[in-house]
């Protein structure tokens, strides 16, 4: 593809944006959402668009989040005033990867003692597997989260520092290892 024709498919898609009223919300935090692999090319190219009912509720913000394993940056779109209250129960993969997971979760089910309506049971049965799972997970595999989130600051910083002034190719060598770490993990 031409220079030209990639120019005029940019402005293209900003003529498309502007008739059909659309809003480009400014990134918080971060410059870029996307990374080439070997981390010479960065860019924005992740957006929301709204429509201008955004304009009655201004307390939206777009932000950009950490990166893991893939070369783009998840970008969302919330009101930065709302609580939406206790974090959902959650199941990672590598516990049904595990031969005692399905026993664990059975025997742990079946020791809980619960009394009231059918939906009430559940809530409780499930808030009491969820803290067992949290020490059963410690217990079996250590502090993975730990060791991936720390892992994950070291990109982050790596990454803004990248936003900023670039970075040295020991640096770029760093990330790179460090994005097959966090794949592995």
């Amino acid at each position: 593809m031409s220079t030209t024709d990639y120019s005029r498919e940019i402005e293209g898609f900003n003529d498309f944006i502007e008739n059909s009223e659309l809003v480009d919300i400014l990134l918080v935090g971060r410059k870029f959402t996307w990374y080439k692999p070997n981390g010479l090319v960065k860019s924005g190219i992740d957006r929301v668009l709204i429509s201008k009912w955004i304009d009655f509720w201004p307390n939206f913000q777009e932000f950009v989040l950490s990166r893991s394993i893939s070369d783009h940056c998840a970008v969302i779109l919330r009101e930065v005033s709302v609580d939406w209250g206790p974090k959902p129960f959650r199941c990672l993969d590598v516990w049904q990867r595990d031969s005692r997971f399905k026993k664990f979760v059975s025997l742990s089910w079946a020791s809980y003692e619960v009394v009231g309506g059918g939906i009430f049971i559940l809530k409780e049965k499930l808030k009491k597997l969820k803290v067992d799972l949290k020490v059963w997970n410690k217990e079996v595999f250590g502090d993975v989260n730990l060791a991936g989130k720390e892992v994950q600051k070291r990109i982050e910083v790596l990454d803004t520092r990248d936003d900023e002034c670039g970075l040295a190719e020991a640096e770029m060598e760093e990330r790179k290892g460090l994005l097959a770490e966090l794949n592995k993990a």
